[in-house]
């Protein structure tokens, strides 16, 4: 395609972020959406070159905003090829996640290997949007490996600041913690997203935050405490961390959809819809380095050595897959939830995110059981294939 400056995809159902548009074509001009809608209202210039959807559905390119590893590596150490592990499942824009299990060398070393493959000439490297912290300012109680958490450290935070600013696009944390009130403050200046997650916090210590920046509820029900117990009255319910991201507003939810429902139950993840409605829910894989590769394991659930739950082994596809499964969830909802949203979350979605005119033409052909057959990133064809899935 190179040297083609006008593409025009067509026969395919064109998922916008408010409805569906049977028969439609996307117009993209230098990497760019110019124009879409039904076939019959666009023109479509005869130098264009044509895409020819084949009655699929054409959508905005996933966004994972919380993902460690894909492809056999973890994300800070190798975060092109894991990228590209992702990028042919449909994730256009993804943030290289750490854990909380490295040491503070580690996450000195892994922030400058990702910021130095986002300068790069390395191909597609655009979809690398940015960097999730997760940790290491977490509650030492919640989460699958515990030993590198380690207190706010000003020392170390202003470090991570100076080096990668504002590359850094979520941060995850316990506000309970001591030091976070200051930490969070630093942090504002960088257009931060901080999320409250591996924490016990309560409702009070998470709204005090909010307008500092914290939106996100990180992968609700998992590792985001209990309802505390015993209850200040008997037989009486308190809010935990849970209940109170589902009942902010201004707070996304980030759910795990894993095939077993084990992430999130099922009920658990209508509960969610639910309650937060399509605009506040984000669907995330917090995948693992063996996510994207087939070791013939069913399961798309990660478990460490421990047989602790830890994270997944998810790709986007399959994430929207199950969520469309386990939540009855439409197409339309589902996008919202595994493009928009998350573009939202991290202040991109004047580039990112959905189909709209002069945002980029990062686009995913799938059928009707999300598999994905064609990956458009700036209107390129990354990736494509003709073979049927079966699951």
């Amino acid at each position: 395609m190179k040297g083609i400056s006008l593409i025009a995809i067509n026969h395919g159902t064109i998922i916008t972020a408010n409805g569906l548009i049977q028969d439609g074509v996307v117009l993209i001009e230098n990497g760019l959406i110019s124009d879409y809608g039904e076939a019959s209202r666009i023109e479509v210039p005869g130098e264009a070159e044509i895409i020819d959807a084949g009655g699929a559905y054409i959508a905005p390119g996933f966004v994972d905003i919380h993902c460690h590893g894909g492809g056999g590596v973890w994300s800070w150490e190798q975060p092109h090829e894991f990228a590209l592990a992702h990028l042919k499942h449909g994730t256009t824009a993804i943030l290289p996640t750490f854990t909380y299990n490295e040491s503070r060398e580690q996450v000195r070393r892994g922030i400058r290997t990702i910021m130095e493959t986002m300068d790069s000439q390395l191909p597609y490297v655009e979809v690398i949007a940015g960097i999730h912290m997760e940790g290491p300012y977490i509650n030492k109680k919640y989460g699958a490996v515990t030993s590198p958490i380690r207190p706010v450290n000003p020392e170390e935070y202003h470090e991570i600041f100076q080096l990668a600013g504002e590359r850094i696009k979520v941060w995850t944390l316990a506000p309970e913690l001591d030091g976070q009130e200051a930490f969070i403050a630093e942090g504002a200046r960088y257009n931060i997203s901080f999320s409250v997650g591996h924490s016990e916090a309560t409702a009070e210590q998470i709204f005090r935050y909010v307008p500092f920046g914290l939106r996100i509820g990180c992968h609700c029900t998992n590792a985001s405490g209990t309802t505390p117990s015993p209850s200040r009255y008997g037989g009486t319910r308190e809010v935990g961390v849970d209940e109170a991201v589902l009942v902010h507003d201004d707070i996304f939810a980030e759910v795990i959809p894993d095939r077993e429902g084990i992430h999130v139950r099922p009920l658990m993840l209508k509960l969610i819809y639910k309650t937060k409605g399509a605009d506040r829910v984000i669907i995330i894989t917090d995948a693992m380095p063996s996510a994207g590769e087939d070791n013939g394991d069913v399961s798309d659930v990660n478990w460490n050595h421990l047989g602790q739950l830890a994270g997944s082994r998810l790709t986007m596809d399959e994430a929207v897959r199950n969520m469309m499964r386990h939540a009855s969830v439409g197409w339309v909802e589902v996008f919202r939830m595994a493009s928009l949203n998350p573009a939202k979350v991290i202040q991109l979605d004047h580039r990112i995110g959905s189909i709209e005119k002069g945002k980029l033409a990062n686009l995913v052909i799938v059928d009707e059981e999300v598999n994905v057959k064609k990956v458009m990133l700036s209107g390129r064809i990354v990736h494509e294939t003709n073979e049927s899935s079966t699951r």
